[in-house]
């Protein structure tokens, strides 16, 4: 199943990308930054001070990207690292983003412990987005919608399957000292069937874009 996903989304990144009529040179960009905790769907990944940094290379809305940061919830894992490779187009004012995602971790570059697989699809404009993760062979699946329409919070609720639903609210602070600053608020409530306890997070993060 996980290889006819994968050629289907290869497909269709091929299909979408000689189809355009006007074509552009590659573009790269990238990030870094400070978290006060890392979160991942309401669970922490990572408690306290995280370093973290990804980069991404577009092409005609085909884009491949790599984002890691520090992990210290997942066994001997000292870092996770999040592949993602996908297509994306605007109709209207709508995105659509289709893409592959592999999250991985490691206690070092050359050594995974565990990974898990996704194919997701994401729907925004203006007013919001709308995601789905399909997990591939066992991976769980997920779903998220959210609004940054409110006049200076963004708000979102997403269901993990087997593993729980979070909330949360976030406020944009501008740029300071040479990045981007926001705050927020995290609930996560905890799957009957998970292992995992009910938690909420207040969180701040520093990004640095280039």
């Amino acid at each position: 199943m996980k290889n006819v996903i994968a050629v289907m989304l290869g497909l269709f990144v091929s299909a979408s990308v000689l189809a355009q009529t006007e074509t552009t040179g590659p573009g790269f960009s990238g990030h870094v930054g400070l978290q006060s905790d890392r979160l991942m769907r309401g669970v922490t990944m990572n408690s306290g001070l995280t370093a973290g940094a990804g980069v991404q290379l577009d092409w005609n809305g085909a884009f491949a990207g790599l984002n890691v940061h520090q992990n210290d919830q997942a066994g001997d894992a000292k870092m996770m690292a999040e592949m993602v490779a996908g297509y994306g187009m605007d109709i209207k004012g709508v995105k659509t983003t289709v893409s592959y995602n592999n999250y991985s971790f490691r206690d070092d570059w050359d050594n995974k412990l565990s990974d898990f697989e996704e194919v997701q699809v994401v729907v925004s404009n203006d007013l919001g987005h709308a995601r789905y993760h399909s997990g591939l062979d066992d991976a769980n699946d997920y779903w998220e919608v959210g609004t940054g329409a409110l006049k200076y919070v963004n708000v979102w609720y997403g269901d993990w399957e087997d593993t729980g639903s979070n909330y949360g609210v976030s406020a944009p602070l501008g740029n300071h000292l040479g990045g981007d600053i926001a705050v927020g608020w995290t609930w996560f409530d905890a799957d009957s069937a998970s292992d995992m306890e009910d938690d909420d997070t207040m969180w701040i993060t520093y990004t640095v874009n280039f």
